[in-house]
């Protein structure tokens, strides 16, 4: 490849991961730039911005492990009947946040 590579830039990183990086290099048998450049050709970055449609979203998954202590003790006191309509509550509102994550995590803000 005949191009100039003229531009640098720094970055930091632990003593682990600068280990990790160079293990890997030398695994794959590249310099440090051509394993570098194989890794931004090779991947794709999703940018998301975490407002309060995802704070609401956990929010109601905690709720929803608190209510799951609550079946626990429910079950523990032989109230199986109301244990198990609790479950399906609980069910239909995990179901409910996990479709709005889904919807959220499909749609970055920057994708490349």
């Amino acid at each position: 490849m005949n191009r100039k590579r003229d531009k640098q830039f720094n970055i930091r990183l632990t003593e682990k991961e600068v280990d990790m990086f160079e293990r890997k290099c030398k695994a794959s048998g590249l310099s440090k730039t051509d394993f570098f450049m194989n890794l931004v050709r090779g991947s794709n970055i999703k940018v998301y911005r975490f407002d309060d449609e995802v704070k609401a979203i956990v929010h109601e998954l905690r709720k929803i492990g608190v209510n799951l202590n609550q079946v626990a003790y429910l079950v523990n006191i032989i109230q199986d009947g109301e244990a198990l309509r609790e479950l399906h509550r609980m069910q239909v509102s995990f179901c409910n946040a996990m479709d709005r994550l889904s919807a959220f995590l499909d749609k970055p803000l920057v994708e490349e």
